[in-house]
């Protein structure tokens, strides 16, 4: 098999670890997470036409319905962890959202992609369902409030859903001149959600500290992003997908020395096996 698609996909993880830890950042220093996604998409849509304008002559109108269906799912899905993250650490959070999306994404490369399950890929599926439940309950009682599951699986479902678009991308569309339209419908969606909540101060806060903490979220997102269209382009769907779930290790270390998070026994535990719940399905 060729690897060329594995230093893009490890360097995407790598991008992507450190992105979702930052997402903490909006609560941890109580800023507005709305102007922190604008930002947050803003800087990459910047960074997108200034590296590949040129490959603009490459667009097509299915490509850009595609883009704008891409930017507001992907959009939602960073307001949606961002609110998650004001309430629960990020060592749970996305361990649990990720594993969850894995064995979506895993079952939509099976019926959609034609690929195929095999028994120790089923092992890990098994193993991380009953991950994603031992990190719900405790005591035999559900741990979170309804509207947290809620969030949950609504980025859950997003997160797969944006997969298999990358998955199409990489496959039908230029994928330079595509990350141009993505981060710039992403942008004017997340503009337009801020507009409708602030519309009376809008002008105070958009500008305010979520401006630098967006652009740092948006410069290792395009880096991881644009890493990851490229492993796509070159490798297999689930096993990039897998391997690019592993981002939740980064995510907790990043966010363990940043925001002192802590890692309980349990919670390296459980972290642990949905790794090994990962490795499994990428290895079969």
């Amino acid at each position: 098999m060729e690897f060329s698609w594995f230093p893009f996909s490890l360097v995407a993880t790598l991008f992507f670890g450190v992105a979702m830890a930052f997402y903490k950042l909006p609560s941890a220093k109580n800023h507005n997470r709305f102007v922190v996604t604008f930002w947050s998409m803003t800087i990459p849509t910047v960074l997108a036409f200034a590296f590949f304008h040129s490959y603009l002559f490459l667009s097509t109108g299915e490509m850009v319905g595609t883009a704008l269906l891409w930017g507001v799912t992907f959009a939602c899905i960073v307001l949606l962890q961002m609110y998650a993250l004001h309430h629960i650490d990020t060592n749970v959070l996305f361990p649990i959202t990720t594993t969850a999306s894995l064995i979506i994404t895993v079952l939509i490369g099976i019926l959609f992609f034609g690929e195929h399950i095999s028994s120790i890929q089923t092992l890990g599926v098994i193993l991380a369902i009953v991950t994603i439940l031992l990190f719900l309950y405790k005591g035999g009682k559900l741990q979170y409030s309804r509207l947290l599951i809620g969030v949950g699986s609504g980025i859950v479902f997003i997160s797969a859903f944006n997969k298999v678009l990358q998955k199409i991308v990489a496959d039908r569309f230029d994928i330079h001149a595509f990350q141009i339209y993505q981060y710039l419908f992403a942008a004017i969606f997340s503009l337009l959600v801020y507009l409708i909540l602030h519309r009376r101060d809008w002008k105070t806060h958009i500008f305010s500290g979520g401006l630098g903490i967006g652009s740092l979220i948006g410069v290792f997102s395009f880096f991881g992003g644009y890493s990851l269209y490229l492993a796509l382009t070159k490798g297999p769907f689930s096993l990039i997908t897998s391997i690019h779930s592993l981002y939740i290790l980064i995510t907790a270390l990043t966010a363990y020395f940043l925001f002192q998070e802590k890692l309980t026994l349990k919670k390296i535990l459980l972290l642990f096996l949905a790794i090994v719940a990962v490795v499994l399905i990428r290895i079969g």
